[in-house]
């Protein structure tokens, strides 16, 4: 048993590094410095960061370069799932002892947030393109509904991933579409080759 659980450490550790070596540095950098910001603008960084994981991978054609190392399709989406967890908790967790122990940390509602919009990019960009065209306008939707639809705000906010006004709700919605984004990039390959 701890051979096994040494070997997912050391797997997610070889995943870290193949996923931070290509990558911007300083980008990367000074997103984790903006998770940290308590406020709302944190839902822009958390976006970002989603968009930069798995869906950026599958959006680039770059999959085949991930499943040609010792991953698999399931440990390449959730080793990817959790490295953005793992940033959005402890930026979060930094920010909150650092600029705003007045308030709890909302731990639950970021990650709802995040799984959502992990979900919704990696579903767009197998099925439809690697613009992040829609993801982009539901988060834009979500943001100015109550401006523009009230009526609509009053339902849609129920699950909403940013408002979630009965968070319960926004988790299981967040969850089934995290959920479909695993079964359509395990089991629906799409590469030719």
């Amino acid at each position: 048993m701890d051979f096994f659980i040494f070997s997912l450490f050391r797997r997610f550790e070889a995943f870290l590094i193949c996923e931070t070596s290509g990558r911007k540095r300083a980008v990367g950098l000074l997103l984790i410095f903006a998770l940290m910001i308590p406020g709302s603008i944190k839902f822009l960084f958390i976006f970002t960061l989603a968009a930069r994981l798995l869906p950026a991978i599958a959006a680039e054609k770059k999959t085949r370069f991930f499943l040609a190392l010792p991953f698999s399709r399931t440990e390449l989406f959730i080793y990817s799932f959790l490295l953005g967890f793992l940033l959005v908790f402890v930026t979060n967790s930094i920010g909150w002892a650092l600029f705003d122990r007045g308030n709890s940390p909302e731990f639950l509602k970021y990650f709802v947030f995040y799984a959502f919009y992990f979900g919704m990019m990696l579903i767009y960009v197998l099925k439809i393109g690697p613009m992040m065209l829609l993801p982009m306008l539901i988060l834009l939707f979500d943001l100015i509904s109550p401006f523009i639809a009230p009526e609509i705000f009053a339902v849609s906010s129920q699950f909403s991933p940013i408002y979630q006004q009965n968070q319960q709700l926004s988790l299981v919605v967040s969850i089934a579409v995290l959920a479909i984004s695993y079964v359509m990039f395990v089991f629906g390959r799409g590469e030719k080759w």
